[in-house]
């Protein structure tokens, strides 16, 4: 039990230094998603409907 604790706290500080230190070094902290994102962001940039094939209809449905 006391070997488990240790090696948590160990994490725990560990990851405090870490973020600590880039805190003060001004990196942004890396992210994969952050770079799949913009990816995925240009796709739908490029896909989707041309202008010339219409436009985009706002409609309310009607109770009866």
């Amino acid at each position: 039990m006391i070997l488990l604790r240790f090696i948590l706290i160990s994490i725990i500080i560990y990851l405090l230094i870490r973020s600590f230190a880039r805190f003060l070094q001004g990196e942004e902290p890396r992210s994969d998603n952050h770079a799949r994102n913009n990816h995925n962001s240009d796709e739908r940039k490029k896909s989707g409907v041309p202008r010339e094939l219409g436009e985009y209809v706002d409609y309310e449905e009607i109770k009866d």
